[in-house]
């Protein structure tokens, strides 16, 4: 497999705009090894960079393969890989636990505030370049990272909180991460899943996963879990209103707006746990691709949509206008 001298970058300069430049490749650096970007799934999160500019190349939903390598690496060329976007460090106390997204130097974040996949190549350490099983492809692998690997571990906080597991599960919000707490809840055995959106579309997506939609917003105690991840007000306000005492709410919808209890007197005489996650542990990864061949394949066709990188700013057009629920920006070589 030859490496490229060079490598078409896709440059967020802010308001929207997005322009392409084509870089000299320096050689490899220790530790670290060069993916040819086979995937890189758009996140709502990257809507952000969009409007605000970016300093680095932006993309942290990244599945690829290896093509050069640097001292000090031992991974084959031709490896397939996804990118774990934290760039820990391997030897605080939280990564020798095997809890590598809570690492206690924690400074970078692969696509925020280094180089990330929106590009043709991408260098990454090693340690952040996760082989796949050869029995799941590119495009289902991808999905192991935000869509089902920050969903699972959410849920797996959740779940904890409780005694038994949960009869009744709430999904606040389905654009892609809601979808993948779907299809995991379901995969993870919750008895019954049920999911709102103000969007038919995106309810009917939710439908197709296996959730029940006709959905009681108002009553309160319904649900032994909610995970509300719009970030929305009101979609907070329901979460906390229907689930049940002793129950736990997971919070997984970024805002920039606080995140606020309600000062009720229902509110008050409720035992309840609020969960935040980030992200997910090395340690759930084995776990994470038992889930990908369960529920993968089946989110992958509800969400995808290919197009190719210098389709880039259109895809992004139509995401932000919701017209594409996960556009997936690949090479042309096979998943």
């Amino acid at each position: 497999m030859t490496a490229p001298a060079n490598r078409r970058a896709a440059r967020f300069r802010g308001e929207a705009v997005i322009d392409f430049t084509v870089d000299d490749l320096r050689e490899v650096a220790p530790g670290e090894v060069r993916l040819r970007v086979d995937v890189c799934a758009l996140c709502g999160s990257d809507k952000r960079l969009l409007a605000g500019g970016s300093a680095v190349v932006p993309g942290h939903e990244i599945a690829g393969t290896v093509v050069a390598t640097g001292d000090g690496t031992s991974l084959p060329v031709g490896t397939r890989c996804i990118v774990y976007i934290p760039i820990f460090c391997g030897a605080c106390d939280q990564c020798l636990r095997g809890q590598t997204n809570r690492c206690l130097r924690l400074r970078e974040l692969i696509g925020w505030q280094r180089d990330g996949g929106f590009a043709d190549v991408v260098d990454v350490p090693e340690r952040c370049a996760l082989p796949v099983p050869d029995d799941i492809g590119q495009d289902v692998a991808v999905l192991g990272l935000d869509t089902v690997g920050t969903a699972a571990h959410g849920l797996r906080l959740a779940l904890r909180t409780q005694d038994e597991p949960p009869r009744r599960l709430l999904v606040v919000g389905c654009g892609p991460l809601g979808l993948g707490v779907v299809a995991v809840a379901r995969a993870m055995g919750v008895e019954a899943v049920d999911a709102h959106d103000p969007h038919p579309g995106r309810l009917a997506l939710a439908e197709r996963l296996g959730a029940g939609t006709r959905v009681d917003l108002e009553s309160e105690n319904q649900y032994d879990v909610t995970v509300e991840v719009s970030g929305a007000a009101p979609a907070r306000a329901v979460a906390q209103r229907v689930v049940v005492p002793g129950g736990a709410v997971l919070a997984l919808g970024e805002s920039n707006d606080p995140y606020t209890m309600p000062a009720t007197p229902r509110w008050r005489r409720t035992d309840c746990f609020t969960v935040r996650s980030f992200y997910f542990p090395l340690a759930e990864v084995e776990g994470n691709w038992d889930l990908l061949r369960r529920c993968g394949p089946a989110l992958r066709d509800v969400l995808a949509h290919p197009v190719t990188l210098p389709e880039l700013a259109q895809a992004f057009e139509e995401f932000v206008a919701g017209d594409l629920l996960k556009p997936y920006i690949v090479s042309g070589a096979p998943a």
